[in-house]
């Protein structure tokens, strides 16, 4: 317990002043927020990139090639499956706060329920991700999008509240059309006819 709370120390007063990829030294920056994620999240893969003042929680499962941005919020139990993109002040969150209707009071916090980020996926700029949501791989959600459920694989989505926008890679999509309002509509191949 007391090694994680020095961790997250060191990552967020260290490592905000660490420089970032862009710098001559940012590679060391990303080398030593790494090794303080390796010591918080559950596992963490193989050239991920942790930029200055991100707060990752633990048993966030980072795969190879994750990338979490400047700034950014990941609430433990995320999923990031690696290959994605990631901007600033992405806040993904897997808990909430419970409300108790018969005390008319907010009485603690939800369980954990995990969000996935899929591989290939580029998250834009102030996203922010709520509780249960899973995005597909090779998915772009964009710049200032509130992701209140799942988003399929090979779409652009966007909006508050996100919706599918636009099919980007229509081999992995598994049948999702946009219907006349910008919004999805799921079938499986037999029930097209």
């Amino acid at each position: 317990m007391l090694r994680l709370k020095l961790n997250k120390f060191l990552l967020k007063f260290i490592g905000g002043m660490l420089p970032d990829r862009r710098h001559p030294l940012g590679n060391l920056g990303n080398k030593c927020r790494c090794h303080f994620v390796k010591h918080i999240a559950k596992s963490v893969g193989k050239n991920c990139l942790i930029e200055h003042g991100a707060e990752v929680q633990e048993d966030v499962v980072l795969y190879d090639h994750s990338a979490v941005g400047v700034n950014a919020l990941i609430q433990r139990g995320t999923i990031i499956k690696g290959y994605n993109m990631m901007g600033p002040n992405v806040h993904i969150y897997t808990i909430n706060h419970k409300y108790d209707e018969n005390l008319h009071k907010f009485t603690g916090y939800t369980d954990v329920n995990p969000v996935v980020i899929g591989s290939n996926t580029w998250i834009g700029y102030n996203v922010i991700i709520l509780p249960g949501v899973h995005i597909g791989d090779n998915s772009i959600i964009g710049a200032g999008s509130v992701v209140t459920k799942s988003i399929p694989a090979g779409v652009m989505a966007a909006g508050n509240p996100c919706v599918v926008k636009k099919i980007i890679d229509k081999e992995i999509n598994n049948g999702v059309e946009l219907d006349e309002s910008s919004s999805i509509s799921c079938f499986n191949e037999s029930e097209r006819s």
